[in-house]
Parts: structure tokens; C-alpha cells; sequence
């Protein structure tokens, strides 16, 4: 089950854009990253590229510390900013750093 994977799923579930939603990543957003980054045929996650943000999303934040993911992803996290406490948590990183235009890009989609 998702949730059991991701403990910030039900939030990742209200902003995720992804239509896939039969992929079991979806709203999982370490998993989809890890799968997207790299990847040729679909390099980034629809997270990210060009999507709109609903402005209904923005207050809405997930728990860092629950994060059962958060070792395994600071192993491939890509940002230098180390004070971060968002770091290993990538759908905190996201929610901070994805605008409502869809212009900005989270530090793990630095190449």
C-alpha cells in the first residue's frame, strides 16, 4: 500500500499532477524522482516541468521528521545546501520550492 510506503502520501496525493495514477510511485515523491532522474525517455517527473502549481496547494506542508525514506534518499541527494532540513525529504523539497507558474525546479533536478 503507498501510504505505508511514503508517510506524507495523502498530502502528495492533493498536489501531485502526475496522471499516471495507476504508477505505483505516484504521489510518492522520492520514488518518482529516483526513477525520473537520468532516465532518457522521460528525464524529468511531471512534477516539476512546466506544471502549474494549484494555488490551493501552497499552504500545505508534510511532516519531515515521519519520512521512513529519508537515509535512503540523503544517499542520493544532489543539494549542497546543507543547513537544509528539508534535505532526504523530497516532497518537502518540492512543496518549497514549486512555484504556481511551474518555473521553479527542486534541488534534486539540478543536473
Amino acid at each position: 500500500m503507498a501510504s505505508e510506503r511514503c508517510a506524507n502520501y495523502e498530502i502528495n496525493a492533493q498536489m501531485c499532477p502526475c496522471t499516471e495514477k495507476s504508477c505505483p510511485n505516484w504521489a510518492i515523491c522520492c520514488l518518482c524522482v529516483a526513477n525520473h532522474v537520468g532516465n532518457k525517455t522521460w528525464p524529468y517527473t511531471a512534477c516539476m516541468r512546466g506544471v502549474r502549481r494549484p494555488q490551493a496547494t501552497l499552504a500545505l506542508s508534510g511532516s519531515i521528521e515521519a519520512c521512513i525514506n529519508r537515509e535512503r534518499n540523503l544517499e542520493r541527494c544532489v543539494c549542497t545546501y546543507d543547513p537544509c532540513q528539508r534535505r532526504g525529504v523530497c516532497c518537502e523539497c518540492i512543496r518549497n520550492h514549486w512555484s504556481t507558474d511551474g518555473s521553479d525546479r527542486t534541488a534534486c533536478f539540478r543536473a
